[in-house]
């Protein structure tokens, strides 16, 4: 029944490992391309920006208006009759002469007006000159779908890296707790071989204890590396946007051989125009000269032409039809005292967009050139790390061969054994910086993957 069980529990976790999801470094980057909510933001602010610049567009066509109205009064708002006229010789003449032929004729003894009527209208305005300020709000809305493609692009780059750093910490913390169950294996059988050792009376005890002791605080580094994995695939999912389960499995390792910067090496003042801050730069400055001209378009004259028609009968019973044409020129003789303080906010501003401009590109320049310095430091890290793990692997080995034929005693060999997986934990943790390292310094000069 033992052996059934146990031949269950295997099958079952074949089965869980066959049909696990395996995630490779290329999987994720596509994943998160394509399902992290700062990229799909990103995105969603392209689009809008796409709005704004056909919004802009609509500035050169006429604006086109309709009216439609009418009213209803109780009693006219304007009634007038003959006698309401002052003159009382005027009124008595109309008055005999209404009786005598205005009935038979069908002319009334008043007139009403505004009792109730409709109207419907139509108006069309043509901006023929507004100083500018359509032309350069138009190129403003151009720049504003240029910068937002550019900040999509640069949550693109920030992304992968994040996904990078992430996928590889889930494989560091992974080579950690493979290291502790090799550790593990190690004491466990220096445990049974210390216990018979005591129990023949060649020991003593307190070496039994010492393994213990040893075995103790491997096995809590073990909940605190399972732990932080649990947390660091969690993060890792929600960053590409699927579902966490404990059946996901990373399919890359530390094994292959690290990639050297012999041939990597790029000029940063070559490839500075390339970055995306750079262009973020060029545009700002654009964006604050473009507003500086519009200003000073606010205060230049305007001129629009426009016409209407109107169709109804707000006044008379009978409906008739009217149209217009018309023109405005508008002068804002009074503008130029806030504008020219506007103009010199607008112009502090700019130079201000300038500074930046050329402050931050050396920035970038330096910045370049630490990416390469970080790149040279991890990969001599790597091969001291490489060196350090093959010493460290001589030294566990002698220790060992030393300790079972009684020339050190059993501190020296738990020290080599910590020493050996320290060694081991350095070089994982290198490699993986040096990854990570050749991440960034291809994201800031443009070299292809």
């Amino acid at each position: 029944m033992k052996n059934r069980i146990i031949a269950l529990f295997y099958c079952l976790l074949l089965t869980a490992m066959t049909f696990g999801q395996s995630l490779s470094l290329d999987s994720c980057l596509k994943l998160a391309l394509e399902n992290n909510a700062r990229i799909q933001n990103a995105q969603w602010e392209v689009e809008a920006a796409k709005q704004v610049k056909k919004q802009a567009f609509t500035k050169y066509f006429p604006q086109i208006s309709g009216l439609a109205g009418g009213y209803h009064a109780q009693n006219p708002l304007l009634e007038y009759g003959i006698n309401d006229l002052e003159n009382a010789t005027a009124r008595d003449l109309l008055n005999v002469f209404y009786h005598e032929y205005g009935a038979a004729l069908g002319f009334p003894n008043s007139i009403s007006l505004f009792e109730k009527g409709i109207g419907l209208g139509a108006t069309a305005i043509q901006p023929v000159f507004m100083g500018g300020q359509i032309v350069n709000g138009n190129r403003l809305a151009s720049l504003g779908v240029t910068a937002a493609e550019l900040q999509a692009e640069l949550a693109q780059q920030e992304v992968v890296l994040q996904t990078e750093e992430s996928y590889w910490l889930v494989i560091s913390l992974q080579e950690k707790r493979k290291t502790l169950a090799q550790a593990l294996t190690l004491l466990d059988t220096l445990f049974k071989d210390v216990t018979t050792a005591t129990e023949a009376g060649l020991v003593l005890q307190n070496d039994v204890l010492k393994v213990r002791l040893k075995q103790n605080e491997l096995n809590s580094n073990v909940l605190k590396v399972e732990n932080g994995l649990v947390l660091a695939m969690m993060a890792l999912c929600q960053s590409i946007g699927i579902p966490y389960s404990d059946s996901l499995r990373l399919t890359e390792t530390l094994d292959e051989k690290e990639e050297m910067p012999d041939t990597m090496y790029v000029n940063p003042e070559q490839v500075l125009s390339k970055r995306v801050e750079y262009r973020l730069l060029n545009l700002n400055v654009e964006a604050k000269k473009l507003q500086k001209k519009m200003t000073i378009g606010a205060t230049l004259p305007q001129l629009l032409v426009g016409a209407g028609c109107s169709y109804g009968n707000l006044v008379r019973d009978k409906a008739s039809y009217n149209g217009l044409a018309f023109a405005t020129l508008q002068l804002p003789l009074t503008a130029w005292w806030e504008t020219s303080h506007k103009l010199k906010e607008q112009e502090a501003r700019l130079k201000q967009a300038e500074n930046d401009y050329r402050d931050l590109s050396e920035k970038m320049g330096l910045q370049t050139r630490q990416a390469w310095n970080d790149l040279q430091e991890t990969a001599k890290q790597v091969a001291l790390a490489d060196e350090t793990v093959e010493a460290a692997a001589a030294n566990l080995k002698i220790a060992t061969d030393h300790y079972h034929a009684g020339l050190v005693p059993l501190s020296e060999l738990l020290e080599a054994q910590t020493l050996h997986r320290q060694a081991v934990d350095q070089q994982n943790d290198a490699r993986i910086s040096h990854k990570i390292k050749v991440v960034r310094y291809r994201q800031m000069t443009g070299i292809s993957r």
